[in-house]
C-alpha cells in the first residue's frame, strides 16, 4: 500500500531520540513508587526523592527487548489480532467519553443503555477490529467502580472482539483475565492490553505505577498514552512536544522491561495542541494529527507497535466540521501506517463526548478511505486491448460480461450516501441526518450477540458480582 506520510526526516528522528535520552538523564521523570525507585537504582539511575534520572545505556538496552508484534486474544479466537504485523491499521472505536451528544444536540451523561448500544454497534461493525472496556464511560447514576466493573461484564456479553482495558487496576485486570479464561478455556497469552496515562509533563503517579507493576506481574501488555497539550502541558512547537511524549513513552517502557524483559508494549500518544486564544484542547487540529504522525515514526524507530486516536474532532455535533476533521485524522491513520487506530468511530467534542450518528458517519468515511488507497490491480495488456477493441467506438460497457462480472467488487457502495438523480433525491425527501438515522436503526436491529453457553453466563455473573461487591 504505497500511501505514506512521514513528517520527520531521518536526522530529525535521531535528534528526537537523542533529546529524549538527554531529558531522561538530566531532567528525569517523577515516579511515585518505591518499587520503581529500587529497580532504577539497581540499574544505575540517580534517584532524588521521586525524581529518577535514567542513564542512556539503560534506556537503549531496554528498548531492544520489546517485540515488534504480539497476538491480542479475543473471546472468539477467530477474532484475535496480530498487533504490529498487519498491513493496515487495526481499528477501534471511541473510548472513555463520559458524555453523549444526543439527536437534539444536547450533552448528557452516559448511561448503561448507551454503553450497551455502543458495544452492539462495535460488535456488528465490519470496520471494528478491537473493542474497548469503556467505549463510553457510564457516569449517570452509578459510582466509578460500578461503571468500570459493569463495563467489563457487559463487554463480554455483547462483544467477542479483543479488548483494550481503559481503567487499569488490580481488580479490572483480574476480572478481565478471569472472564477471558472462562470463555476461551486458554491459559496464558494476552487477553487484554492496558492503557496507562502519565500526567504530562513527565509524571507517573501511584495509581498508574501500581497498575503497571501488577500488569507486568500478570504478564499483560501495556501501552503508554501521554496526553500533553502543546502550549499548556507540553512545549508549543510540535517536534519539541514529540520529545516530551517520547520521553514519557520511553521511560515507562524502560521500567516495564526492567520488571519483565521481553513483555510486549504499545507506543502511543494522545497529544494535541492548545488553542492559546481559549486554552481549549484541540484534538481535531491539523497540527495535533501531525504530531501523532511524528510519534508513529518514533515507534517505528524503536520497533514497537503504535496506537493513536484517529477519528478526532473538536466539533460539538455530527456536522460538517466533524466530517472534515475526522476525515483528515482517518486519512492520517492509514498514511502514517498505524498498528492500532483508536477513537476512529463515534467521537466528538475533543474526546469528551460520543455520538451515535458520528459512529455511522465514521464508518462511511473509513470505507471511502479504504477504497481510495486500495492498490491498483495489475493489468493483462492483451485482455484490456481486446475488451476496448470489442466495444469499439459505438458500443457500451453497461451489459458487457466484464462489467457484470466485476462491478460489485471493483466499486465500493455507500451505506447512506446519495448517488441517485436529483429528482429521485427530491422525491425521497431525506436529508443526510435522516439517512444516517435509518442506517443506525438498521444496524441496531440486525445486532446478534455472541453465543455464550448458559453455564458460562452464570459463571460470568458470579465473577461480576464478586468484583462489584
Amino acid at each position: 500500500m504505497n500511501f505514506t506520510y512521514e513528517p520527520l526526516t531521518k536526522n530529525q528522528i535521531e535528534d528526537v531520540h537523542q533529546a529524549t535520552l538527554d531529558v531522561l538523564e538530566k531532567c528525569g521523570v517523577e515516579m511515585c513508587d518505591e518499587r520503581a525507585h529500587e529497580i532504577f537504582k539497581k540499574h544505575g539511575a540517580t534517584v532524588e526523592g521521586n525524581i529518577i534520572k535514567i542513564p542512556p545505556k539503560v534506556v537503549e538496552d531496554c528498548m531492544k527487548l520489546a517485540p515488534r508484534s504480539f497476538i491480542l486474544d479475543a473471546a472468539n479466537p477467530d477474532r484475535s489480532v496480530n498487533i504490529g504485523a498487519t498491513d493496515r491499521p487495526l481499528i477501534a472505536p471511541n473510548a472513555t467519553s463520559p458524555f453523549i451528544i444526543d439527536e437534539e444536540f444536547k450533552r448528557r451523561k452516559v448511561n448503561f443503555d448507551d454503553m450497551r448500544n455502543f458495544f452492539k454497534l462495535s460488535q456488528s461493525s465490519s470496520c471494528v477490529d478491537i473493542g474497548g472496556q469503556l467505549i463510553v464511560f457510564p457516569t449517570d447514576n452509578c459510582t466509578y467502580k460500578e461503571g468500570v466493573i459493569t463495563a467489563i461484564y457487559e463487554y463480554f456479553l455483547h462483544m467477542d472482539k479483543p479488548m483494550n482495558l481503559c481503567s487499569v487496576d488490580r481488580n479490572t485486570i483480574d476480572m478481565t483475565m478471569e472472564i477471558m479464561h472462562l470463555l476461551t478455556e486458554k491459559e496464558g497469552g494476552y487477553p487484554l492490553f492496558a492503557s496507562l496515562s502519565p500526567i504530562s509533563p513527565l509524571r507517573f503517579d501511584e495509581e498508574l505505577l501500581d497498575g503497571l507493576f501488577y500488569a507486568a506481574e500478570k504478564n499483560q501488555v501495556m501501552e503508554v498514552t501521554p496526553c500533553s497539550a502543546a502550549g499548556l502541558t507540553g512545549p508549543i512547537t510540535g517536534i519539541d512536544n514529540v520529545v516530551l511524549t517520547n520521553a514519557e513513552n520511553v521511560a515507562m517502557f524502560t521500567l516495564i522491561q526492567l520488571i519483565n524483559p521481553g513483555l510486549p508494549v504499545v507506543y502511543s500518544t494522545y497529544t494535541c495542541i492548545t488553542d492559546m486564544r481559549t486554552l481549549q484542547l484541540c484534538t481535531g487540529a491539523s497540527e495535533s494529527i501531525k504530531m501523532c504522525a511524528m510519534a508513529r515514526q518514533m515507534a517505528g524507530y524503536y520497533e514497537v507497535p503504535f496506537d493513536m486516536p484517529s477519528g478526532s474532532t473538536d466539533a460539538k455535533n455530527c456536522d460538517v466540521q466533524a466530517a472534515l476533521e475526522s476525515t483528515a485524522a482517518i486519512m492520517n491513520a492509514f498514511a502514517a501506517k498505524l498498528d492500532i487506530a483508536m477513537f476512529m468511530l463515534g467521537s466528538l467534542d475533543s474526546f469528551n463526548s460520543a455520538n451515535y450518528r458520528k459512529f455511522i458517519l465514521d464508518e462511511e468515511i473509513i470505507k471511502h478511505v479504504q477504497a481510495y488507497i486500495k492498490p491498483a490491480k495489475d493489468m493483462n495488456i492483451d485482455k484490456t486491448v481486446d475488451l476496448i477493441t470489442e466495444v469499439g467506438q459505438h458500443g457500451t460497457y453497461v451489459k458487457h460480461k466484464n462489467t457484470l462480472r466485476n462491478y460489485r467488487k471493483e466499486h465500493s457502495f455507500p451505506d447512506f450516501g446519495v448517488r441517485s438523480t436529483y429528482e429521485e433525491y427530491v422525491i425521497e425527501n431525506k436529508d443526510i441526518t435522516q439517512r444516517i438515522d435509518d442506517q443506525l436503526k438498521k444496524r441496531m436491529d440486525a445486532y446478534v450477540a455472541p453465543e455464550i453457553p448458559e453455564d458460562k453466563k452464570v459463571k460470568m455473573k458470579e465473577i461480576f458480582d464478586k468484583y462489584l461487591h
